[in-house]
């Protein structure tokens, strides 16, 4: 059974501005806690399809997932999932305009595979609100950071 949490914020900045930083994998570590690199495989713009690989640390434990772009609906939706063998995570970012600015939605939905993942769901469930609403904390003020307050 997946494991989902979802969260909006409202930024002041415009759709394209968010699309933009999010699009950027090189960014990711500075806004997704955990998350130590992104890397695209191929080079030339983000598309439906490409290889990602995604480098995380957590609890001091080094760890990589491959992964793929699922959806990329420029400034309105970016979405892609990870996966190991021990469990897939579809990310999912969600682009509304909210008068000058943007509504953002953030959507983490982890599914476990093995044994071991499963067991460790109440954990998962109990630790991913936190993590989500912490990211998107730190990605607005990101934003704000490279494109000002708007």
């Amino acid at each position: 059974m997946a494991i989902v949490f979802e969260h909006s914020i409202d930024v002041p900045q415009s759709p394209n501005q968010v699309f933009s930083l999010i699009d950027d994998y090189k960014k990711v570590p500075l806004w997704a806690i955990r998350c130590e690199g992104v890397a695209k495989q191929g080079a030339g713009p983000n598309k439906v399809g490409d290889k990602l690989r995604y480098a995380y640390c957590e609890h001091g434990k080094h760890g990589l997932m491959d992964g793929v772009i699922v959806t990329q609906d420029q400034d309105s939706r970016l979405s892609y999932k990870y996966y190991d063998k021990m469990m897939q995570v579809f990310v999912d970012f969600r682009l509304e305009p909210d008068g000058a600015g943007t509504r953002l939605t953030h959507r983490i939905e982890i599914t476990p595979h093995s044994f071991m993942a499963k067991l460790m769901s109440p954990m998962y469930r109990m630790k991913l609100p936190k993590q989500t609403v912490a990211a998107m904390a730190a990605l607005k003020a990101l934003l704000a950071k490279e494109y000002g307050a708007v």
